[in-house]
């Protein structure tokens, strides 16, 4: 996920944490499935915040990095409209 561009959405996929992380970032809102969208990263590009759930999340790249997504909601908007 920390590959997402600011503006873009996504789907949530797999999670590659050990369990307690796992539920951790689920009880935050990154459910498989889930649409998530990159909301902002910080200059420094170590954080960045994702709309997820309802909600404004701030997570570190390198747990960003454990969670998976799925071609971009966006990515499929487009590929409709081209037919």
């Amino acid at each position: 996920m920390a590959g997402l561009e600011p503006g873009r959405t996504a789907i949530v996929g797999d999670l590659a944490f050990g369990e307690a992380d796992r539920v951790r970032v689920m009880e935050m809102g990154f459910i498989p499935g889930a649409p998530v969208s990159c909301q902002r990263v910080v200059p420094m590009g170590d954080l960045a915040v994702y709309q997820v759930d309802g909600g404004l999340i701030a997570i570190r790249r390198e747990t960003a990095e454990q969670i998976g997504i799925l071609s971009s909601a966006d990515e499929r908007a487009e590929s409709a409209e081209r037919g």
